[in-house]
């Protein structure tokens, strides 16, 4: 049978982390929106051509608009949040490395002028288009990194200490197996699969003797189906319901 957690309200983490993820697809569509506005606009570019990649600035513009559109989408549709954080923080830094390979290749030359068609575009001047894509780098590269890091080791060990203190009971409706955490004994929820309302209880206990050596056992209703060595003459046996 199929084990679900019961799905209460969100922690704080959650919440914290679901409106990171959807902010930057927000963020990452208005830059490629922009992008692509200032493409359209006609507005020449000063620097006609990249330093680093030498291709023309037009087309460099045209392939991080892609990419933004790409991880935009993720960040708001996908369920993923590991494949949100790590698809932003890619981004995030190789549009940090390229900025230092332009500042090394040009180091006399504002970094500013490579947004000016953008700029031109929405009437504001290149020093302020440069720290605002200043401010979304590295609002996206500190969130993302952040979330990885509780995804990673912070999220993982929570959950083992869940585990450790929850209890997992059978629905009677339908038999799926649900596990919940303490606090949450008494609730009434409605079943994830049939959507019937059920009290969140400790798990019944069942008695049955062991086919070999005869002796009782005691075991919570979801294990039933269960193959187990009996703890008493320590022969493989599955678990049954009472007649």
């Amino acid at each position: 049978m199929t084990l679900q957690r019961a799905q209460f309200q969100e922690t704080s983490e959650e919440k914290i982390i679901r409106i990171f993820t959807n902010t930057s697809g927000a963020l990452l569509l208005a830059v490629t929106l922009a992008l692509v506005i200032s493409l359209r606009a006609g507005v020449m570019l000063v620097l006609p051509q990249d330093p680093i990649f030498q291709i023309s600035l037009r087309t460099l513009y045209w392939i991080f608009a892609g990419f933004g559109f790409t991880a935009a989408l993720v960040c708001l549709f996908s369920q993923k949040t590991k494949l949100k954080a790590l698809l932003v923080l890619w981004l995030t830094l190789n549009l940090a490395v390229y900025a230092l390979g332009v500042q090394w290749d040009k180091p006399n030359e504002a970094f500013s002028a490579y947004l000016s068609s953008v700029a031109d575009a929405f009437n504001i001047t290149p020093n302020t288009a440069f720290w605002m894509a200043k401010g979304i780098c590295l609002y996206l590269l500190i969130g993302s990194s952040a979330v990885l890091l509780f995804e990673g080791w912070i999220y993982p060990s929570r959950n083992k200490k869940y585990l450790a203190e929850s209890f997992k009971m059978a629905c009677p409706g339908c038999g799926l197996h649900i596990r919940f955490a303490r606090q949450n004994l008494g609730q009434q929820i409605p079943c994830p699969q049939c959507q019937k309302t059920i009290t969140l209880h400790k798990p019944d206990l069942l008695k049955m003797s062991c086919f070999f050596c005869q002796e009782h056992i005691e075991f919570p209703s979801h294990a039933i189906g269960e193959k187990i060595s009996c703890p008493h003459c320590k022969m493989d046996i599955t678990l049954t319901e009472p007649s």
